[in-house]
């Protein structure tokens, strides 16, 4: 008797156990359904439109693979100053010599980049620019892309990679606020040989005001400009740029874009 109990016992908790496995199976097959209508509907969502973007963002202003517009005037009334599309990318070095991607890791940068704004960005050509330095700590070399670039959003870093030529100039950049002033801040010295990835933080007391976001009234980028260093001897001088960007948040832009208060 006593076996036979435990035999129906045993059935008894076999047959619970398949019960409760089976719910379980038939509650996993069916996740996956519900899982697939959810994706289609994001993805349905996603070709609806472009997603919003929020908080910080890597705005490419240009890539310089078209900048055969841009121009430059220099001071000096001597010697030549002009723009070149020059083939090539930025290839920076670690301490070995050895490149360097645009990871920091060793390797190359790569031939084509899809920023965050999913635009493609070729690889091919940096902007050159020419010119001639004849007074010491006065002459200077101004480069205006065809017109003045809108930032979107609070701006608060700029970042270009330059190519120097070990001589001490300096390189800034022109911003214009909403109110129509200009500022000039200072990236750096052009005091290295290779390439460098310059910035600069845009400071707290530049004017930046999400009331006139809705009036089109943001930063403006001008232009960049290089300054001759005082104790640089006179002559011709070379630099180069590629991949300028800007480092902008975006967290207090997020109304309604499409209704502007221009009319």
């Amino acid at each position: 008797m006593k076996r036979t109990a435990k035999l129906l016992t045993l059935s008894i908790s076999f047959f619970v156990i398949a019960l409760f496995v089976g719910n379980v199976m038939n509650k996993l097959n069916a996740q996956p359904k519900g899982g697939e209508t959810t994706t289609t509907k994001t993805t349905e969502s996603d070709k609806s439109g472009k997603k919003k973007q929020d908080g910080l963002v890597v705005d490419w202003l240009n890539d310089f693979e078209a900048c055969e517009d841009w121009r430059a005037i220099s001071t000096s009334p001597v010697g030549e100053t002009k723009i070149r599309k020059y083939q090539g990318k930025p290839k920076p070095v670690d301490s070995e010599g050895k490149n360097l991607n645009e990871k920091g890791e060793p390797g190359d940068f790569s031939e084509e980049t899809t920023d965050e704004n999913q635009i493609s960005h070729q690889n091919k050509y940096v902007m050159g620019v020419k010119t001639y330095f004849q007074e010491r700590g006065f002459d200077r070399v101004e480069v205006f892309p065809p017109n003045e670039y809108i930032i979107r959003g609070k701006a608060r870093e700029i970042k270009v990679w330059a190519l120097g030529r070990k001589f001490r100039h300096t390189l800034y950049v022109k911003l214009r606020d909403y109110r129509g002033n200009l500022h000039k801040l200072k990236m750096g010295r052009l005091d290295f040989w290779g390439w460098k990835e310059m910035s600069v933080i845009i400071p707290g007391w530049l004017p930046q005001s999400t009331s006139y976001a809705v009036l089109d009234k943001n930063l403006h980028f001008v232009s960049f400009f290089v300054e001759s260093d005082n104790y640089e001897i006179p002559g011709t001088f070379y630099f180069y740029l590629d991949q300028f960007r800007i480092v902008t948040d975006l967290s207090e832009f997020t109304g309604d874009e499409s209704i502007k208060d221009t009319w």
